[in-house]
């Protein structure tokens, strides 16, 4: 039985599929099976995965009529893997050749329904390496080097990196509780990995970093901005009825409900501005779908995300947005809230403007009334000049208060992004400096390997070379004996 199924969705990719494949071809586990599902792309990425299936009868190639999106592609794979486990490995991303040996054999060690190992990032944009605490499994760092059930992990249930590809699975497992991915949607690793690891009984960690995920590609299918953050809606609701199945879900509820709220509300905060109105209308039917008692009520409001739960089922799309002005006037806990804020108040400030001309027009009928009713004996040439001139004073004041308070908010933004540009700047200093120090390391890691490996090969040729000669020089001398033998009997 071969030993892995690597499944590995494509579309488009042409830059990067030919350093996914030779990561994967190479690896020092032989016995693996390459799938490959070719999403309808448009470029040449399925030429170049043919030219190495051509060299390698390992790799299957599957493709679809039309392009249906990762989620149906990975189900393709599923059918077809016959491996005893089930690895997948994005097209962008690449892995160390020694990934899938680690991994088997940790699993087969433990007998694990699933197995995770830490990742490094690789901004594409930037062209740095990264670790973090996410991708890190930091929150596992209590189950260090020993198998453990899921149950174990209530605590730390909620900060599991929940991808795909730093995992592989019991196909047996799979095949047992039916795990299948949702087609049509963005996001689907966050369903299938509820489903998967809370009816696991034995999960295990590598502790190792053998996968390179790809961030802040050009066309990649995780766009945080546009309208694909909607599947997030769906894929959260389904992840909320799975958690729900958990024997610890009565006690980690509040916590559960606080998670989902702001995993929610954060990608509101990401869309671009034309997708607000749609989107909070979906927020808040899911919202108000979630069932909560008073006693569920009274522990969420602990949380820091309850203002804005309550706020989106009670208000109006607008008047949610005067709330959101009111709260983030003065916040800076998260770079994208506070430019979301800065948004909020430049359209409070337009509002504000409009009521302010309504304001006015309203005022002046008033002025004008007045003035007409009290000087009926004045001509009317008087009465309006008294009228014009106590508008003038009126606006003229109204001015100056506005302009007060323009100046003001342009003074408060330009603190606001001198502090950002200051904390980015530092972060990024330090995590350079970091990286620079792993990427030193790793690198002469890697060298050392190569070298030992080298020596092995120089070895076994050298051997080789010598056990020829020796054989050689048998040969010539079994003809040299042959060859008297030959005389002797010619003599006798």
């Amino acid at each position: 039985m071969t030993k892995v199924s690597i499944i590995v969705p494509f579309q488009n990719v042409e830059n990067y599929i030919s350093k996914c494949l030779s990561s994967i071809m190479y690896q020092t586990l032989k016995d693996i099976e390459i799938i490959c599902i070719n999403d309808a792309s448009e470029d040449s990425s399925k030429k170049i995965v043919q030219e190495y299936a051509q060299n390698d009868n390992r790799i299957i190639i599957l493709n679809t009529e039309k392009a249906s999106g990762q989620s149906y592609a990975r189900n393709l794979g599923l059918e077809v893997a016959s491996g005893e486990y089930i690895g997948f490995v994005d097209s962008d991303d690449w892995v160390e050749l020694d990934m899938f040996e680690k991994m088997y054999n940790r699993a087969k060690q433990d007998d694990t329904d699933i197995t995770m190992c830490q990742a490094k990032l690789y901004d594409d944009k930037e062209q740095r390496f990264y670790t973090d605490d996410y991708y890190g499994l930091i929150p596992l760092a209590g189950f260090k080097d020993r198998v453990f059930h899921p149950n174990e992990t209530k605590e730390e249930i909620l900060n599991i990196n929940v991808v795909l590809w730093n995992k592989i699975y019991k196909r047996e497992f799979l095949q047992n509780i039916g795990a299948k991915l949702q087609d049509g949607y963005i996001y689907e690793d966050l369903p299938f990995f509820f489903e998967t690891y809370l009816k696991a009984q034995r999960i295990n960690i590598l502790w190792d970093a053998p996968y390179y995920y790809r961030q802040n590609r050009s066309y990649s299918t995780m766009q945080n901005s546009d309208k694909k953050v909607y599947d997030r809606i769906p894929m959260v609701e389904l992840t909320y009825k799975i958690l729900q199945t958990a024997e610890f879900f009565s006690e980690k509820k509040p916590q559960i409900v606080s998670w989902i709220i702001d995993d929610i509300f954060h990608r509101y905060t990401l869309l671009e501005d034309k997708y607000y109105e749609d989107y909070f209308g979906k927020m808040k039917e899911f919202f108000k779908r979630i069932e909560l008692t008073d006693e569920d009520k009274a522990e969420l409001a602990k949380s820091y995300c309850y203002d804005e739960f309550c706020n989106i089922i009670d208000r109006t799309y607008y008047g949610f947005w005067n709330f959101l002005v009111e709260k983030y006037k003065t916040s800076n806990k998260r770079i994208k809230a506070a430019e979301h804020k800065c948004n909020l108040d430049i359209l409070a400030i337009k509002e504000y403007l409009e009521q302010y001309k309504e304001e006015t027009k309203q005022e002046k009928e008033q002025i004008i009334s007045w003035w007409q009713h009290h000087c009926e004996e004045n001509t009317e040439q008087e009465a309006k000049r008294r009228t014009e001139e106590q508008f003038f004073f009126l606006e003229s004041k109204k001015n100056e208060e506005l302009k007060a308070l323009y100046d003001e908010f342009q003074e408060k933004l330009r603190k606001q992004e001198y502090e950002l540009k200051a904390w980015q700047a530092q972060s990024l200093r330090q995590t350079q400096e970091k990286l620079t120090a792993d990427y030193e390391w790793k690198l002469e890691e890697q060298k050392q390997h190569y070298m030992n490996a080298l020596n092995e090969q120089k070895n076994y040729y050298e051997n080789h070379f010598l056990s020829v000669k020796i054989l050689l020089k048998l040969c010539k001398k079994t003809e040299q004996v042959k060859n008297k033998l030959k005389k002797l009997v010619k003599k006798n």
